[in-house]
């Protein structure tokens, strides 16, 4: 499939969960350090950046089975942490989709800092993450997919 396709798909998939969208969480002023406030906050500029714009890049082939095997991946996490949640789960996926094979940016944003003290960050034009080197070796890890180095 190629890439200009695959986010005009994931676009129009986006638009489920345009009057889902929660776009502020408490005031502006309020710092919050918390990972999943982080993760809200990138997913939401993710979803406003794929609802705002127009495909742009290189129009690549993506190929089925990789694709396949990252959304499996994603089932697979989210078989583990939230079963119950299908409808989050395939928003996830949607973002997570458009990070890893449209735009080429990190699952989790540059700046997060995990309970373990490993993190993302961003040096020039390439992307680090310090925990990818342990992370990748859990089963399914998206890791596999993901720009960081």
């Amino acid at each position: 499939m190629k890439s200009s396709k695959l986010f005009l798909k994931l676009k129009k998939d986006m638009q489920n969960y345009k009057s889902k969208i929660r776009h502020s969480e408490g005031s502006s002023n309020e710092k919050n350090d918390s990972i999943t406030y982080i993760m809200s906050k990138y997913n939401l500029e993710n979803f406003n950046e794929i609802m705002n714009s127009l495909f742009e890049g290189p129009d690549v082939e993506i190929g089925e089975e990789d694709l396949k095997d990252f959304q499996d991946r994603i089932d697979y996490y989210f078989s583990l942490y939230a079963p119950e949640d299908e409808e989050f789960k395939e928003f996830i996926k949607a973002i997570s989709i458009y990070l890893t094979f449209i735009v080429k940016k990190p699952l989790h944003p540059p700046g997060i800092v995990f309970s373990n003290g490993k993190r993302v960050y961003k040096t020039d034009n390439a992307y680090y993450c310090t925990g990818k080197s342990i992370f990748i070796k859990d089963k399914l890890s998206l890791c596999k997919y993901c720009v960081c180095r």
